[in-house]
């Protein structure tokens, strides 16, 4: 097992949740101050209290912990089990060469990027420059910009990027955009667009019927859980429900 290192980061997991940077040392909670250095050289899995004797197991961190714990936010996100929904339809895997816009807060921009390395690419587009620059400090302490090209660049010139496995739109008026997704998508290859009103998907499932797509389909997730006792088990009260639809299709 690997040993944790000065440069790494790590998820503290405990009564609560963190991911921090072991060189930062130390690191203020609720819960009392954790001296992160004292993790250097230990293996991941290693405990650690706080100054107030609170435990915390110190893990590697994945994708999703970074999502979740980490990544700032400005604009509304494409949510964690939407971002599945759209790699699981679209067979999005190692070697995609992937078009975005718009590229928002750079959460389903980043969930991409560790999905397509080594071999592919992340093209994607931001037209707000303050929205760019905090997608940009999100994807480099991501440690995934290297399979990400940002642009701040209005898309309604179009793409420059010809060929792509997945084309993903969520902007403003992307019914407008169907045309120019449809030019840089290959043979087979697959557009995805979100919208948070149905009306919007009115207006791109009418582009779409405009251009050479089929396997039209508009799907919405829903995720709940459930509270699982020695006495009872039963669907929480609370539950994540619509954060929007997203329309598939797919070039031929």
């Amino acid at each position: 097992m690997e040993k944790i290192t000065p440069s790494d980061k790590v998820l503290l997991l405990g009564e609560s949740t963190f991911l921090v940077d072991v060189g930062k040392g130390l690191f203020h909670t609720n819960h009392g101050t954790i001296n992160l250095s004292k993790l250097v050289g230990k293996k991941f899995g290693a405990r650690i209290k706080s100054s107030k004797g609170v435990a915390f197991h110190a893990l590697r961190p994945n994708i999703n912990d970074f999502l979740q714990k980490r990544l700032a936010r400005l604009p509304q996100i494409v949510s964690l089990k939407d971002c599945s929904l759209i790699a699981g339809l679209t067979g999005l895997s190692s070697g995609y060469r992937v078009i975005e816009a718009g590229t928002g807060s750079a959460f389903l921009t980043t969930f991409m990027a560790n999905l397509v390395k080594p071999d592919g690419k992340v093209f994607t587009y931001e037209l707000r420059s303050d929205f760019f620059r905090s997608a940009k400090i999100n994807v480099e302490d991501s440690g995934l910009s290297r399979w990400v090209e940002m642009k701040n660049r209005d898309v309604s010139k179009g793409f420059r990027e010809k060929d792509a496995d997945l084309i993903v739109l969520d902007m403003i008026g992307a019914e407008k955009i169907v045309p120019k997704a449809g030019k840089s998508l290959k043979s087979g290859g697959f557009l995805a667009v979100y919208s948070p009103y149905i009306e919007q998907v009115k207006a791109v499932c009418d582009a779409i019927e405009m251009e050479s797509f089929m396997d039209v389909r508009t799907v919405e997730c829903l995720v709940r859980d459930y509270k699982i006792t020695r006495d009872f088990s039963r669907p929480n009260t609370t539950m994540l429900a619509h954060t929007g639809y997203i329309t598939f299709a797919r070039k031929v």
